[in-house]
């Protein structure tokens, strides 16, 4: 059996997009994790895809 690694992680969000993601899981008989594990891949791949943006400190220009 493959060994599985899990890694908590603790955001804060308001109330009303916590009970929205609650609502949104069970729409797709999913936990919260699941859901919020789906989202946030599609948002990473997404963002990998995008051109990266250069920060700069405007102190040193």
């Amino acid at each position: 059996m493959a060994e599985e690694n899990y890694v908590t992680l603790e955001v804060a969000i308001d109330d009303t997009l916590y009970e929205r993601i609650i609502h949104a899981a069970a729409n797709r008989g999913q936990s919260l994790s699941e859901v919020v594990e789906a989202t946030l891949a599609r948002e990473v791949a997404s963002a990998l895809a995008e051109a990266p943006v250069v920060v700069k400190d405007p102190e040193e220009d």
